[in-house]
């Protein structure tokens, strides 16, 4: 009996990953529903996808603390639900995006010496015109004024609803879940 080459074994073992790794994408394709099926189909459409939608998920951690509040209001759909409830209490509301933007930017201006929002384990869902990003957080925030403590660090998931735009993926729905919190709450 002959043995493989291990060059034979190899390349075999490569082709197999290949050929296992399209029967994937194919199958993945055909089961998820699409609104949009001429995109549905295209691997490549929907690694771009899933990166501008981690992209705009993202900016707006990033934007907010370089304090670049355009760009944060850019990564939003006009009208927003936000559901701040886990932390807060109250319920989600519907709001202009610069509302809610320019609420943050002045309570960030009032209270923050700086910030660092680090989100990411993204776990994205694209079904046609319409996806969903899960993802973690860590949020910390140095006070201006230190008698309520030098900082506060907040955690826990966001789950961001986006709609395809003509100027790309925007987000119209925005939940935040707190699971821990250090430091003292600045409201």
């Amino acid at each position: 009996m002959l043995k493989p080459s291990r060059r034979k074994i190899v390349i075999s073992a490569i082709a197999g990953l290949a050929g296992f790794t399209a029967a994937i994408t194919t199958a993945q394709a055909k089961t998820q529903p699409h609104r949009n099926q001429n995109m549905s189909n295209n691997p490549s459409q929907q690694a771009s996808d899933k990166i501008e939608i981690i992209e705009t998920v993202n900016k707006i951690a990033l934007m907010s603390d370089l304090r670049e509040w355009k760009e944060v209001i850019a990564q939003f759909t006009e009208q927003v639900e936000f559901d701040y409830t886990s932390l807060t209490g109250g319920q989600a509301s519907t709001v202009a995006a610069q509302t809610q933007v320019k609420q943050w930017e002045e309570f960030f201006a009032q209270t923050f010496k700086t910030t660092q929002h680090i989100i990411g384990s993204h776990a994205v869902t694209v079904n046609g015109d319409k996806a969903t990003c899960i993802s973690h957080f860590q949020a910390h925030h140095v006070f201006l004024d230190s008698s309520k403590g030098q900082s506060w660090t907040l955690g826990g998931t966001y789950n961001h609803e986006l709609t395809r735009t003509p100027d790309g993926w925007k987000i119209n729905k925005m939940k935040m879940t707190a699971t821990w919190e250090e430091g003292t709450r600045p409201f």
